[in-house]
């Protein structure tokens, strides 16, 4: 049941939030020009001037479990209209990578995709797991075609060894889906306890409200809301379609494989021809949406916002993946097997990564993204109140306070 939560001041909170990214946080004076500014945030309960004061005075419990810092899509319309340069955007993505690793499960692997100290054992712990299987699957690119999966490893018939693969990676993904669903149930547990609902409000139940919240999520409805990073729509977009079909590519593969005994795409197997214009499609896509993501954070600094090592860290892994894999299949196609077989180690390097990560990387916002719009749209938080009058610029003291 929810209760009323009395906030208690944490400075250093509020020096490890500008140390995320928080940026220059502290030269909010209160003005409301970013709440007004955005036109995703509701009438009733707009954002982000109530969470720049909560960010300087040090209010971690209400800023960790605010939901509205995840109704925010960090269309930067906020920090490039701010007139003190304070850049909300850069605090509340700040306090969105916080979330994550105060809710991560276990605790460790925030930190290990967090903190920039860390970086070497975050990439070497993926490494040394492929480092075995290539051992063990024996050293030394088999003779002939290009043929990646190997089913036997005496007489060798292959580059790596399927069945290690397909046993590690799925452990892999299994961990991070268990690690998320519990992440995901600590914060939706906190939002309940911090954000108490008044005694009469009614609620809707929740799972209509998450295929509300998912209805708006898959087709990025909120992104067309941008001015100042209009674009952000496109590479988003891009990005995550060529991500899920990349997926689901997958895992068709592997179900003809495993399943119906079927030979791979990259061997040319019976009807696998849509399979493989599914796969190359969706990483085209995808490496796409990534090269505009890139190039804007490199370009537009001002309208993408800051780029801290946990926006970097992600864009790494995902653009190796994304990379790795599209040249591999460029190198199988030339015939040079010798680079092909290099490449696609490294491929399953950051695919590995990606899959033990996803629950402490920028990957897990689309989970916790969910869970609060959701939670908003059953708590009826983000219901438009009727026009502002002419003139009214500033929500009222009382949001702030709130």
């Amino acid at each position: 049941m929810a209760r009323d939560i009395v906030a208690e001041p944490d400075l250093q909170f509020t020096k490890d939030l500008i140390a995320a990214g928080g940026g220059d946080l502290k030269k909010c004076y209160q003005c409301a020009t970013c709440s007004v500014a955005c036109k995703v945030a509701p009438d009733n309960n707009p954002y982000p001037r109530k969470e720049m004061i909560w960010a300087q005075w040090g209010l971690k419990d209400k800023l960790l479990n605010d939901p509205d810092v995840w109704l925010c899509h960090q269309c930067n319309d906020c920090s490039t209209q701010c007139p003190r340069g304070a850049n909300p955007g850069d605090a509340l993505k700040a306090v969105r990578k916080m979330v994550i690793q105060n809710n991560a499960k276990p605790g460790f692997f925030g930190k290990l995709v967090g903190e920039s100290s860390m970086f070497v054992l975050a990439l070497g712990i993926p490494a040394v797991i492929l480092l075995l299987i290539l051992v063990i699957s024996g050293f030394g690119f088999p003779e002939g075609a290009v043929k990646y999966s190997a089913h036997h490893l005496s007489p060798k018939d292959g580059f790596i060894y399927l069945p290690l693969i397909q046993i590690i990676f799925t452990a892999a993904l299994a961990f991070s889906v268990v690690s998320l669903v519990m992440s995901l149930k600590s914060y939706l547990n906190n939002l309940e306890t911090y954000n108490p609902i008044p005694l009469g409000t009614a609620r809707k139940p929740f799972i209509p409200s998450l295929v509300e919240a998912l209805a708006e999520i898959l087709p990025h409805t909120t992104f067309k809301e941008c001015e100042a990073n209009n674009i952000r729509y496109t590479s988003h977009l891009l990005t995550f379609w060529g991500m899920i079909g990349l997926a689901v590519t997958t895992a068709i593969v592997a179900f003809n494989v495993d399943i119906l005994g079927m030979l791979p795409p990259s061997q040319n197997g019976p009807g696998t021809i849509p399979i493989k214009i599914l796969g190359n499609v969706s990483a085209i896509a995808f490496v796409v949406g990534l090269g505009i993501m890139l190039f804007r954070r490199l370009t537009a600094p001002d309208q993408t916002g800051g780029s801290s090592y946990f926006d970097w860290f992600f864009l790494l892994v995902i653009c190796a993946t994304g990379f790795s894999g599209l040249l591999t299949e460029l190198l199988r196609w030339a015939g040079w097997a010798g680079g092909a077989y290099v490449l696609y180690a490294f491929h399953l390097w950051f695919v590995l990564t990606l899959l033990l990560y996803i629950p402490f990387s920028k990957f897990a916002h689309l989970g916790y993204r969910t869970v609060a719009i959701a939670w908003a749209k059953s708590a009826n938080r983000n219901v438009m109140l009727p026009t502002k009058p002419k003139g009214v610029s500033a929500p009222p003291v009382e949001a702030v306070e709130s």
